[in-house]
């Protein structure tokens, strides 16, 4: 086969993963929105790397030796660098296991990440000319287009709720559409489509996108693309007013104009004008930072990331296990809305505090690669230059305020290969050669590689995948006895992906539906089932909590299922609550759903002078900065649910 039909074939998954994965929501597994991409994206890489290794021995063959010698170039370091690091500060991570294969709902890890680095490398190496990003920025704009329009016309829309399009989350959608502005201005400045009257509208895309990001309502992504616009504005004002005038005055008034609007909007932040309008309102929130959930959320978990660092400097906890840090220096004013943080809401806090100095050196190394290369860029082609540092810049400050998705690494990966391209156009010719005695071993191999990578890391994992949310299907139909097979295919299949992530979320299926479908109306047929289900079921609980002894959600829902199992099953488990709970308190001391759970244990048999003393142990504990109320609330409630309604009232009084 010729170098140019392996050359297409190879650049055809590499263009899928922007033209498709956008679009896959996956209903037949868990997580629909996040399982369904990251399974495709690894077979189209999978698949894009064998025709890669094809095309390196079919030049080698010809004598062409066209493959770059990319390893040299300063980014393609970094990120090797950076990926080796991941790779080492799992082997001293709280969960090694964790670092490697993360988590269902998040589809991370470093094995993950691993696929983005290959897939940037394999961008860099075929997408070799103009015309071929051309079609790669083509591909990225139409699509983000589609999605915009999509989230305008969809439900979200129509109520006027945070568009997110099909990424589950309107921050991924935003970090996602940052990207989509700025290609659509590199594809402007490269006149790719000029004369074209096509080339006109690319503006006009970009301010569409712009409005789309605007009604994700995510501020985060607000100030990136502002400070984005304002760094663009400052650089071609300072530099380029002899060779532009033109563009640099107008840069200078949209900054001038930018200056006067902010210092206007917060002055007048109070006026019913102000208040009145969603998105103007919630711009000025973040002036009250603590009055603001979401803010101050993030300013104890940055906190918590710095505590976790300072427990362990070096090497951190490891990548996928701030969940581990958060739980044992848990802050109760974090959980008052979600409290099982497993990120840090910002990826520079989050590398800090996951990889210690270790990794966070190699990921200071990787932005100043990016930075190094875009000043290289600015000898020659200055404008190109600012719209790069522009969109680098703009990734870096949503990135301080969330952390690193599949819907970021769709344009940070493409991104990073670009600018290796750009900066390198006179790259070095490569003079190695593949000795033919070796060149069908390797073909041999790499298609051996291919299907076991393809087995291991998509097949193997969407089956179990899918066992398992026939689980969650079937109950909710009432169909209980009929999800016992499915569960027993899931947890049969040995894969790091699936093993213990299947039975956390089914022990939180489970869990649910103690809580919500068991009560004194319920058939006696369908007790007798579930019964069945749970003695099936706890001791595979069990199993993840021996497995995974870091994972602070597993202790208070098999403690929530054995205390729902003796109030509504007659199953005597009351003792192994006590015990798994008292494991969690190694943990954390103060988490309060352990404390609340193992009190409702203890009063159930009838052991209140020990609840009582757990209690007031805990709100001893209570750090001054909860409130000085904290205690008092904690025992007051305490109480209520003893029944001790006068102690309660006198707790609730103080």
């Amino acid at each position: 086969m010729s170098s140019n039909i392996l050359k297409t074939i190879t650049q055809t998954p590499l263009l899928a993963v922007i033209a498709v994965l956008p679009f896959v929501k996956t209903m037949s597994l868990y997580f629909p929105f996040i399982s369904g991409k990251v399974y495709l994206f690894r077979f189209l890489v999978a698949l894009a790397f064998f025709f890669w290794v094809w095309l390196m021995v079919e030049e080698t063959r010809n004598k062409r030796q066209e493959t770059k010698i990319i390893f040299k170039n300063i980014i393609v370091v970094a990120l090797v660098l950076f990926f080796m690091a991941q790779v080492l500060v799992s082997f001293f991570a709280v969960d090694s296991f964790y670092s490697f294969f993360s988590s269902i709902d998040r589809g991370d890890g470093v094995f993950q990440y691993g696929f983005w680095a290959l897939y940037c490398l394999i961008l860099i190496c075929v997408f070799r000319g103009a015309s071929e990003w051309k079609t790669f920025f083509s591909v990225f704009i139409f699509v983000a287009l589609l999605l915009s329009i999509y989230s305008f016309l969809s439900p979200q829309g129509r109520l006027g709720e945070q568009l997110s399009a099909l990424f589950g989350n309107p921050a991924y959608f935003a970090a996602f559409l940052l990207f989509a502005i700025g290609f659509s201005f590199i594809v402007y400045e490269r006149k790719f489509f000029y004369p074209y009257k096509i080339h006109r509208f690319l503006p006009i895309l970009a301010a569409f996108f712009a409005l789309t990001l605007l009604f994700t309502y995510i501020r985060g992504a607000w100030v990136a693309f502002t400070l984005g616009v304002f760094l663009f504005c400052i650089l071609t004002f300072l530099f380029l007013r002899r060779e532009n005038k033109k563009l640099a005055n107008w840069c200078g008034i949209i900054l001038l104009a930018g200056v006067l609007s902010f210092v206007a909007l917060f002055a007048q932040r109070e006026t019913a004008f102000v208040q009145n309008s969603d998105i103007l309102s919630r711009v000025t929130s973040v002036a009250d930072f603590w009055g603001s959930a979401s803010v101050r959320e993030r300013l104890l978990n940055w906190n918590i990331a710095l505590k976790a660092f300072g427990d362990k400097p070096i090497f951190g906890w490891g990548p996928e296990n701030f969940g581990a840090a958060a739980n044992k220096y848990y802050d109760f004013r974090i959980g008052e809305t979600e409290p099982w943080f497993d990120r840090a809401h910002s990826q520079p806090f989050d590398t800090l505090a996951t990889g210690g100095i270790v990794l966070f050196s190699f990921y200071l190394f990787w932005i100043f690669a990016a930075f190094f290369l875009i000043w290289k860029i600015a000898k020659e082609r200055k404008i190109l230059s600012f719209i790069l540092a522009s969109i680098f810049f703009a990734y870096l400050i949503q990135g301080f305020f969330l952390f690193d998705t599949l819907a970021v690494y769709l344009g940070l990966f493409p991104f990073l290969a670009y600018l290796v391209y750009e900066g390198n156009k006179q790259f070095p010719i490569s003079n190695f050669q593949i000795p033919n005695k070796f060149q069908t071993a390797i073909l041999v191999g790499a298609a051996v590689l291919y299907l076991f990578i393809i087995s291991a890391t998509v097949i193997v994992p969407w089956r179990a995948n899918n066992a398992a949310w026939h689980f969650f299907s079937l109950t909710k139909q009432g169909l209980y006895k009929e999800t016992k097979p499915f569960l027993e295919k899931a947890f049969s299949v040995n894969s790091p992906y699936t093993s213990w992530e299947l039975r956390k979320m089914t022990a939180w299926r489970f869990m649910e539906l103690l809580e919500d479908k068991v009560s004194q109306e319920t058939k006696a047929d369908k007790i007798k089932e579930i019964q069945d289900l749970y003695d099936f079921l706890t001791p595979e609980f069990e199993k993840h909590i021996a497995a995974r002894p870091s994972h602070p959600q597993m202790y208070n829902m098999l403690a929530t299922i054995y205390r729902f199992g003796f109030e509504k099953l007659d199953k005597d488990d009351l003792g192994k609550a006590e015990i798994v709970l008292k494991k969690a308190f190694n943990y954390s001391d103060l988490r309060v759903e352990y404390f609340n759970d193992f009190a409702k244990v203890l009063l159930l048999q009838s052991k209140f002078e020990e609840a009582e003393k757990v209690i007031k142990d805990q709100g001893a504990r209570m750090p001054p900065e909860w409130g000085q109320h904290r205690p008092f609330v904690t025992l007051g409630n305490f109480y209520f649910e003893a029944g001790k309604y006068e102690e309660a009232l006198l707790q609730y009084d103080k």
